[in-house]
């Protein structure tokens, strides 16, 4: 299904201010379709005509938004219909004269809202009751907002719906001069969004409030406000009315959390109001989010520990390796000494990579950022200073589990690759390591420009012990694949190990 700004581009003449006009609308409209008990639909002009008189190939459904007050009067999704016949009249009619109007549709219904109602949907009163008004942006309409329902029950309306029709009302007004959608909105969080059925305070242009609905008085009462509301301001309540003053000044929404001792968290969101570029009111909607902060406190402590396992392992394991470095130097055999600084090496990646995660919340790290580290502890502890080496590539994130075992990995194979890239007199060698990443894999191709692999060699048979814990490691925990090669075959020259595995979501 295309989007607004797709439809727009292929189906109408909108140009790019009048498409982002319609888009903040279409973000900021839901507490609008609360209000009015019925669906919202932005209609725009087809691409047909240039003035709107001469628009003759209809108009299309941009957006649809249903209400969580009122029943549907669209049970299939009419976004990208294209509108011809009766409803023509009047939407030529607000876009014409830029004036709110009221009309009525009455008709069968399209076969797809007949089979979805099935049997249920035979003899439904399926005319529709409109209210129109263009959306104008700038000096002129650009668009049609109209809230479509059923014909009113025969039943008097309880004074919340009276209220909150009224609201609407006044919002569409600000829509057809162009006051609404706002410029900007400050942001509160998808999660935490005051909606109307959370509650609704209506205030004057002095801030005093003038209604509030059930749920707005006990979103109040759970901030210790027990005495009456209306006829009273935010400060007379003892809660701060800076959020008020401030969507009056900026003329734009604005939001603000309001605490009781430490478990109670209500959002008040204050639209203002405005008739005639003058600022008339405002209506403020609230949500008690107390239960949302808990939760919020309870993942923020569940990241904290996490950060802090991650911080004292790798302590441990420092502290480890430095009494693996100590016993080292008490050795006097060459090789044992060589096999202590192995270990002390592996124990040291697999550390680093607890210091990155300790760094972040989240179950994964960037790569990248170890790749140096890990190269230059091998480099300083083994490679003479001659040495050269070429890291190149990327892989970017990848999760903790991946992690920890390609550090050890890449240090085996780097550490490989600097003892076989040497010459005897321990001067020159180039040893170049290689990243790479596709959607589904992770590469690693280290290269160095040695004598080579002997002929026949195999990885099974003749791998020592770096190369047998990079084998475990790839195949048998990541399921990936190693291969060994000579980089040249005449004469042959250099060996290139490629690591390949999976790569895991980091979604």
């Amino acid at each position: 299904m295309a989007g607004l700004e797709e439809l727009a581009r292929s189906d109408t003449a909108l140009d790019e201010r009048s498409i982002d006009h319609l888009h903040r609308l279409v973000a900021s409209w839901a507490p609008l379709a609360d209000l009015s008990f019925g669906d919202l639909l932005l209609y725009a002009p087809c691409a047909s005509g240039r003035a709107p008189s001469e628009i003759g190939g209809g108009f299309v459904v941009l957006a649809h938004a249903r209400s969580n007050t009122g029943p549907t009067v669209h049970a299939v999704d009419p976004v990208g219909t294209i509108v011809r016949g009766q409803p023509l009249a009047w939407l030529r009619t607000a876009m014409d004269t830029g004036e709110p109007g009221e009309a009525e549709i009455a008709e069968d219904g399209s076969e797809a809202e007949r089979m979805d109602e099935g049997e249920q949907g035979l003899g439904r009163d399926r005319r529709r009751v409109v209210d129109y008004v263009p959306v104008r942006c700038g000096d002129a309409p650009v668009a049609v907002l109209a809230r479509e329902a059923g014909p009113a029950p025969v039943r008097h309306e309880n004074p919340l719906e009276t209220i909150y029709r009224g609201l609407y009302g006044r919002f569409a007004q600000m829509i057809a001069e162009g006051a609404f959608p706002y410029g900007r909105m400050e942001r509160v969080g998808e999660f935490r969004e005051p909606r109307v059925g959370d509650g609704v305070l209506v205030l004057d242009r002095e801030g005093r409030v003038s209604y509030a609905s059930p749920n707005a008085r006990s979103a109040l009462h759970r901030l210790g406000v027990m005495h009456p509301v209306p006829g009273r301001s935010l400060s007379d309540l003892g809660l701060d009315d800076n959020v008020i003053r401030r969507s009056f000044w900026r003329r734009r929404s604005t939001v603000a959390e309001f605490t009781a001792g430490s478990m109670i968290v209500v959002v008040l969101r204050a639209y203002p109001m405005v008739a005639e570029d003058r600022i008339t009111g405002a209506v403020a909607m609230l949500r008690d989010v107390s239960e949302l902060r808990q939760h919020d406190r309870l993942l923020l402590s569940k990241d904290a520990t996490i950060r802090e396992i991650h911080h004292r392992v790798k302590n441990n394991l420092q502290t480890v390796s430095s009494l693996l470095q100590l016993q080292a130097r008490r050795l006097d055999s060459p090789e044992a000494k060589a096999a202590v600084e192995s270990s002390v090496r592996r124990i040291s990646s697999i550390a680093m990579v607890h210091e990155h995660l300790a760094l972040d919340t989240a179950s994964e790290l960037d790569f990248d950022e170890v790749v140096g580290p890990l190269v230059r502890l091998v480099q300083e502890g083994l490679a003479p200073r001659s040495l050269k080496i070429q890291v190149e590539g990327t892989v970017g994130e990848i999760d903790g589990e991946t992690a920890m075992p390609l550090a050890v990995v890449l240090v085996e194979l780097v550490q490989n690759a600097f003892q076989h890239a040497s010459t005897p007199e321990g001067s020159g060698g180039l040893v170049e390591v290689r990243l790479a990443r596709t959607a589904t894999t992770l590469t690693m191709r280290i290269t160095d420009d040695g004598p080579g692999v002997g002929e026949g060699f195999s990885l099974d048979r003749d791998a020592g012990l770096g190369l047998t814990i990079v084998r475990t490691f790839v195949v048998h925990d990541l399921g990936g694949s190693v291969t060994i090669k000579a980089a040249s075959a005449d004469p042959p020259r250099g060996t290139v190990i490629e690591v390949t595995v999976p790569r895991r979501s980091t979604s």
